[in-house]
C-alpha cells in the first residue's frame, strides 16, 4: 500500500476519506514518480527522506534542472506559509523547503503533492531539516575570503555619493550596456575581457567624496592602497550581470562594491556545484578578498525580485523583495606586475592560456587549426549534428521571406540545408566546408556544392541575398573574419542584403538568459557534464593552448573550444572539440565596418550577435 505520509495524508479517520476517492492509478504513478525523484537524491546527495513528519519538503521534479529557481517556488508555496528556507542547487532536479510550522508544511504537501500547477507536477517528501542542504542568505554562510560590511555609508553619505556620481553625461552607446548604464574613472573596464587597456588612462579620476570611506577599508588592511579604477554600474529592477571573475593580471587582491539606492542579491558559484546567494544590502560594502575574489565567480541573476530573510522575534523568515534602481561603485587596484595567486587554473598570469589568438597565430597555423578543430570535426559529428538542427531561426525565416522574388539567396555555410527552400520564388544556393554536411543537404533536394567561405566559387555581384549564420565565428583570426566577410561583399551585387549570425560571449540580455544558458531539463545527447573533460585546455601550438568551454555556462574568454559528445555505434561516447570565437558587443558591426559595408541595422537574437548589411 502506498504511504500515506508520501502522499501528504494525515493519519486523522477523516482524512482517510481521501484515499477512497482518490484515483488507483494515480495513486501509484505519484509513489512511483516520488521513488525515482528520491533515488536521484540519493545518488546525487547520499541523502534520503523522512517517512515522519517534518517541516521541511524534498521537492522532486522541481529545481533549477527543471527550470524553477527560488522565486518560482516560492510564488507556489508561500501561500501554506511562512516559509524558513528554500535551498535549489546548481543543475539539480530538485529542491528543498523549510516552513516555520511543521502544520503548514503538512497543508503544502496535501495541496501540492501530484497536482499539476501551471502544468507542472511536483513529487514531494519530507525530509529531517538537518539533511537539507545548507545554502542560505545568513552571513555565515559568505564564500571564503568574502567580506560584507553593512551601513558602509550612512543615509546623508550615500546621499552625497549620489548627488556626485550621475549618469547625465553618459551618452556613448558603449557606455550604455545591454543591462546597465556603465561609467569609469581612472581606467575603463573593458566588459568581455574583464580587462583594463593600463596605456589609456582616463581623464576623470575617483571622485574624492569616495577616498575617506576607502582610506578606512586600507586602515583596517582589507586593501593594500587606495584603489585607482571605479567602475559604476546603474541598474534597474530586473537587470543583472552574468557569472564571472575578474580577469587576475589587471587588478590586485581585493575588490570592493558598494550599493547604493537597492539592496540586491549576488549569487557566487564556487569551483564544484557550490552556489551561495549573498544578500547586499542598501549601503553595505562587499570586498572580495583571496578564493572569493580568485576563485568564485559572482553575478546578479536578471529579475525584479530577491527572496531575502526577516527576523520575526527569535524565528527568521523569507519574503520576496522588489528590487528597485541601485547604483553598484565598484573599485580596483591596478596590477603592475604578473599575478602570482594560488589558484593556477584561473590565473591568466600562471597558465599559458591565451585570450585571443590573433597575435600569436600566423594564416597557416589558423588554417592548421580550423582544419583540425573545425573541419574535421563536423565530418565526423555531421549526422548527429544534422539531427539537432532541423528548425530555422524565426529572424533567419523572416529576412529569407522578404528577399524579392526571382532573387538569387546563397547560404555560406549551410550545414544541412535547413534555412533552405524557405523562398520557393526565388533560387537558392548553398555552399559550406564539410563534404558531410553537403551530402546531407543533396538529399533534400536543393542546389549545394563543397566551398571554402573564404574563397567563394562565384562571380563578383552575381548574388542578390546572402546568408552566413553561425560561420564566421569558426574562424580563428580577425585578418581571416574579416576575409569571409569580404567574400560576402564581393559577390553580392550592389544593393543586395545580406545577414551575418556569429555566437555572443554575452549570453545574457535585458530580456534574460538565452537558451544556451537555461538551465532546463536537458535532454540532448551532447550535453557535456565536467567529469567528461579529459582536461580544461588543449594545448594548440607550442606557445598556446586553448581552454575548454563548460558547456551551458557563461563564456570566460573569447578563443575557446567546445565540447562536443556524440555516441558511437559501440555505445561508448566520443566527445570532439569545436574551435569558436565568440564575440563581444559591438565587434561585429565594426569588423563590417572595415570591410567598407554599410550596417542597414544589428541585433541581439538569443546568445547570437547579427547585422544586416549592404553595400
Amino acid at each position: 500500500m502506498v504511504s500515506r505520509l508520501k502522499l501528504g495524508i494525515e493519519c486523522p479517520l477523516g482524512d482517510f476519506y481521501n484515499i477512497l476517492v482518490m484515483d488507483e492509478r494515480m495513486m501509484k504513478k505519484i509513489a512511483r514518480k516520488t521513488k525515482h525523484c528520491e533515488e536521484i537524491l540519493f545518488k546525487h546527495r547520499n541523502l534520503q527522506t523522512s517517512k515522519e513528519i517534518t517541516n521541511s519538503l524534498f521537492i522532486g521534479n522541481g529545481g533549477l534542472g527543471c527550470g524553477f529557481d527560488r522565486e518560482s517556488l516560492m510564488d507556489v508555496f508561500k501561500p501554506y506559509g511562512l516559509l524558513e528556507n528554500i535551498v535549489v542547487l546548481p543543475g539539480e532536479p530538485y529542491a528543498f523547503v523549510t516552513f516555520i510550522a511543521i502544520e503548514d508544511a503538512i497543508k503544502a504537501m496535501k495541496s501540492v503533492n501530484g497536482q499539476k500547477i501551471n502544468d507542472h507536477i511536483f513529487y514531494m517528501s519530507y525530509i529531517n531539516s538537518e539533511d537539507v542542504p545548507q545554502l542560505s542568505l545568513k552571513e555565515n554562510s559568505l564564500p571564503p575570503g568574502l567580506i560584507l560590511i553593512n551601513d558602509f555609508l550612512n543615509e546623508e553619505e550615500e546621499k552625497e555619493f549620489l548627488e556626485t556620481i550621475t549618469f547625465d553625461d553618459v551618452c556613448d552607446e558603449k557606455a550604455i550596456l545591454k543591462h546597465r548604464k556603465v561609467k569609469h574613472y581612472g581606467y575603463e573596464f573593458i566588459y568581455g575581457s574583464n580587462n583594463i587597456d593600463k596605456n589609456k588612462r582616463l581623464d576623470e579620476k575617483i571622485p574624492d567624496v569616495c577616498i575617506p570611506h576607502l582610506q578606512r577599508l586600507v586602515t583596517l588592511r582589507y586593501l593594500s592602497k587606495i584603489p585607482d579604477q571605479l567602475t559604476v554600474n546603474h541598474y534597474l529592477s530586473g537587470q543583472g550581470i552574468p557569472p564571472h571573475i575578474d580577469t587576475h593580471s589587471p587588478f590586485e587582491d581585493g575588490i570592493v562594491s558598494v550599493s547604493l539606492g537597492s539592496q540586491v542579491v549576488m549569487d557566487f558559484y564556487g569551483p564544484g556545484k557550490e552556489c551561495i546567494p549573498v544578500l547586499l544590502p542598501r549601503r553595505s560594502a562587499l570586498i572580495m578578498l583571496r578564493e572569493s575574489r580568485y576563485l568564485w565567480k559572482h553575478g546578479i541573476t536578471p529579475r525584479k525580485t530577491d527572496i531575502i530573510p526577516i527576523t520575526d522575534g527569535d524565528k527568521s523568515k523569507l519574503i520576496l523583495s522588489q528590487r528597485s534602481t541601485r547604483i553598484s561603485l565598484t573599485f580596483r587596484i591596478i596590477r603592475s606586475g604578473k599575478c602570482h595567486c594560488e589558484f593556477k587554473e584561473q590565473c591568466d598570469s600562471q597558465r599559458n592560456v591565451i585570450s585571443t589568438l590573433n597575435d600569436v597565430v600566423s594564416n597557416e597555423k589558423a588554417q592548421e587549426l580550423e582544419n583540425r578543430y573545425v573541419n574535421q570535426v563536423y565530418e565526423e559529428i555531421a549526422d548527429h549534428f544534422s539531427n539537432t538542427r532541423y528548425k530555422p531561426w524565426p529572424k533567419v525565416a523572416s529576412f529569407l521571406k522578404n528577399i524579392p522574388p526571382g532573387s538569387v539567396i546563397l547560404d555560406v555555410g549551410c550545414g544541412n540545408g535547413k534555412n533552405m527552400k524557405l523562398s520557393s520564388v526565388c533560387f537558392e544556393i548553398g555552399c559550406d566546408a564539410s563534404l558531410n554536411l553537403v551530402q546531407l543537404c543533396s538529399k533534400r533536394n536543393v542546389q549545394v556544392l563543397a566551398a571554402d567561405c573564404l574563397r567563394l566559387p562565384f562571380r563578383n555581384e552575381s548574388i542578390d541575398a546572402v546568408i552566413c549564420i553561425a560561420v564566421i565565428h569558426h574562424l580563428s583570426t580577425k585578418v581571416r573574419r574579416k576575409k569571409a566577410v569580404e567574400e560576402i561583399l564581393r559577390v553580392l551585387r550592389s544593393g543586395g542584403r545580406a545577414l551575418i549570425y556569429v555566437w555572443s560571449f554575452e549570453q545574457e540580455s535585458s530580456d534574460g538568459q538565452s537558451k544556451y544558458l537555461k538551465t532546463e531539463k536537458q535532454t540532448d545527447r551532447n550535453v557535456i557534464n565536467s567529469n567528461d573533460i579529459s582536461s580544461t585546455e588543449f594545448q594548440i601550438f607550442e606557445k598556446a593552448c586553448l581552454p575548454v568551454h563548460k558547456n551551458k555556462t557563461s563564456f570566460q574568454q573569447q578563443d575557446v573550444l567546445v565540447p562536443w559528445k556524440k555516441k558511437s555505434k559501440d555505445s561508448t561516447d566520443c566527445i570532439h572539440h569545436r574551435y569558436y570565437h565568440v564575440f563581444v558587443k559591438d565587434e561585429l558591426e565594426l569588423l563590417i565596418s572595415e570591410c567598407s559595408a554599410k550596417i542597414i541595422s544589428s541585433y541581439y537574437d538569443e546568445g547570437n550577435w547579427c547585422v544586416i548589411l549592404t553595400k
